[in-house]
């Protein structure tokens, strides 16, 4: 298998055409379409469904794609490791962010890389922790800001600061509109996400100890619009405070869970077992700093 090969299956999966990709390769159809068939020859798998304007991809075709742009990602990378060290600091950087830290550090943090790192490529890419954990893994990413990462071999972890969950509604719950017990917030309808989601996964276990289920109601993976939802009077909902950074948020009451207090914890993920990289690290430091002083502010 040859990192052409590999390069030239992504692009033919991005434009979903031989044509488009022979055009955009410079390379004949023929050529492209003998590397395809030495890769599932090799793989033992169709990666490709020809149809009438095109090429899909099968389901292992996809699975692959996956891995392939994380291979690429590292040869690139791999690649400006060993150059000289005027260009250490340009080529390709992935960053993946949960959404609730994306809106508050986005406009923070992108225009201090891009300052500090005018010949690197910067992309960001807001998902769920368990999508950017998985490119993390995969290779698709440098590094990723998440919640409650689970420990790897695969991957190297930092904390960056350890938060505590608020009941967020559009008006406070009881007399004490600064905190709230978690027995109180058990009784109420709940917007929370989806079952596997690291603060689902912290109010249910905690209510659980107390004997206590929790009613959720609504189950809404986005931090915005589940604050929408909140401020409507849809329901409550619990986050770190660092969601309510943003601008442009409806107005909402926040109150600490207590009795007992619940956390979450902000942590860097990188790949584990990747050589060292000299814009992913200094980046990654730029990052960590930047988030660390944002929160603290």
């Amino acid at each position: 298998m040859e990192i052409s090969q590999i390069r030239h299956f992504v692009r033919i999966a991005e434009t979903g055409s031989y044509i488009k990709a022979a055009d955009l390769l410079d390379i004949g159809q023929s050529t492209l379409s003998r590397q395809v068939r030495a890769l599932e020859v090799e793989l033992r798998a169709s990666l490709f469904y020809r149809h009438g304007r095109g090429v899909l991809l099968t389901e292992a075709g996809k699975k692959f794609l996956e891995y392939a742009r994380g291979v690429l990602h590292l040869m690139d990378s791999a690649a400006i490791a060993v150059r000289d060290s005027e260009s250490a600091f340009s080529g390709q950087l992935a960053i993946g962010m949960a959404p609730s830290i994306g809106r508050a550090g986005i406009p923070t943090l992108l225009p201090k890389l891009v300052a500090l790192y005018p010949r690197a490529t910067i992309s960001v890419v807001e998902g769920l922790s368990g999508a950017l954990y998985d490119a993390v893994l995969l290779g698709q990413l440098d590094f990723a800001l998440l919640y409650n990462p689970a420990a790897s071999p695969n991957i190297k972890i930092t904390p960056i600061i350890t938060e505590p969950l608020y009941l967020i509604g559009a008006n406070p719950v009881g007399a004490d509109h600064a905190q709230v017990t978690l027995s109180a917030v058990a009784e109420l309808p709940l917007i929370l996400p989806h079952g596997n989601h690291s603060i689902r996964v912290a109010v249910e276990s905690a209510a659980a100890r107390l004997g206590l289920g929790v009613n959720v109601t609504l189950q809404v993976d986005a931090s915005y619009s589940t604050m929408e939802l909140v401020a409507q009077g849809m329901g409550y909902s619990i986050m770190p405070r660092l969601v309510g950074r943003g601008a442009g948020l409806p107005p909402l009451s926040w109150q600490k869970i207590e009795q007992p207090s619940l956390e979450t914890t902000l942590c860097m993920v990188l790949p584990g077992q990747q050589p060292s990289n000299p814009l992913v690290t200094a980046a990654a430091e730029v990052v960590r700093s930047g988030l660390s002083e944002l929160l603290a502010g």
